[in-house]
């Protein structure tokens, strides 16, 4: 089985885009999500972005083919389609994924997997290295409570995974097929019933998240750390060569730290564009015209990067510091790295 890590950062592996950071104060970034659609099939307690409006908006195919190609041409290593909706309702995302993967890039998706029929497995599971399911729950009744879904949709799910691992061992596929289980206190109870199915099916991977409170979120399912301990010892047993429980250990330590550095280093590496084509900091940013670099319906991605409204937005950002930030989210083990190699400590040069 191939050695995923999920639970830290990999900026150590991207030296020369992390040598020109430090020289030139800005780079290209090594990965950008993409959300291709503010639609979604399900309306869950938990999601991070429960104060937007859901809708009909999604990224125009030629505007997306031809970013994706300005992407790989400025070396941009990696895409993940996920976003404000699931991205598998965009009708073009197949596509999206064939494109993507030809033009270089490494290709992934991120999704509640009730809409990966057997058609988008043909279309997109040859051309990712990976695909996350969302599955919360470990039984129909509380998957149908915190997805806000249908009940049938669970056994949908697992079917979907299964039909999925079934095509990409048939095929001799290298797509890593993973879920995601965010911890709240709706089923910290069922997180072993959910890697027992998955283990049974012949997916890779359970990827146990710890919950982390988004600033502008109307939810707040923080638990105890003692809950996620016991939630722990539980999955140990499920380990094997061909099936891993990945526990967020040092994700769940970094939110228990809170936040040790000055600024956000990470943001050069890392860009969102949302489902209206804009290129957005962070998910911090959905629907905040101030800090939105730019539209890819009126610039490529590499004039918005390289333009200087960009520049300005950092800039702000800097000045703005990074009090009202999210603890633990996405770029938080890239800016401890970042901040440690900008104030290196006394003993680093003893390796």
């Amino acid at each position: 089985m191939k050695k995923i890590e999920v639970d830290n950062h990999k900026l150590m592996y991207h030296p020369e885009r992390v040598t020109e950071w430090k020289e030139k104060g800005d780079c290209f970034p090594i990965y950008v999500e993409i959300g291709p659609t503010n639609r979604c099939n399900h309306n869950c307690i938990f999601c991070a972005l429960d104060w937007m409006e859901k809708g009909i908006q999604e990224i125009n195919k030629s505007v997306m083919l031809s970013v994706l190609k300005d992407m790989a041409f400025h070396k941009i290593k990696s895409v993940m389609f996920a976003g404000e909706g699931e991205p598998l309702l965009h009708k073009d995302i197949g596509t999206f994924v064939q494109e993507a993967k030809k033009y270089g890039l490494d290709v992934s998706i991120t999704t509640n997997g009730t809409q990966f029929t057997q058609e988008k497995i043909e279309q997109c599971l040859p051309y990712l290295s990976w695909i996350r399911f969302s599955m919360d729950a470990g039984i129909s009744e509380t998957y149908a409570k915190v997805h806000k879904t249908n009940p049938r949709d669970f056994e949908r799910v697992i079917t979907n995974i299964e039909n999925a691992v079934k095509f990409r061992d048939e095929n001799k596929l290298g797509a890593t097929i993973g879920v995601q289980f965010l911890m709240i206190p709706y089923n910290l109870n069922e997180a072993d019933k959910l890697a027992r199915i998955l283990k049974d099916i012949g997916a890779d991977n359970l990827q146990v998240k710890p919950y982390s409170h988004h600033p502008s979120s109307l939810n707040d399912f923080s638990i105890p750390v003692e809950m996620y301990n016991r939630v722990e010892e539980q999955l140990k047993k499920f380990n094997t060569d061909t099936f891993q429980v990945k526990f967020r250990r040092r994700t769940l330590e970094r939110i228990q730290e809170g936040i040790n550095y000055p600024m956000c280093y990470g943001l050069p590496f890392f860009a969102l564009v949302d489902s209206a084509a804009n290129i957005i900091p962070c998910n911090l940013f959905y629907n905040n015209e101030e800090f939105t670099y730019g539209n890819l319906c009126k610039q490529s991605f590499s004039e918005i990067w390289k333009g200087e409204k960009r520049k300005e937005i950092l800039k702000k950002l800097e000045k703005k510091g990074i009090s009202e930030c999210r603890i633990g989210c996405r770029l938080d083990a890239d800016n401890r790295y970042l901040h440690r190699l900008k104030n290196p400590e006394p003993h680093d040069n003893f390796i």
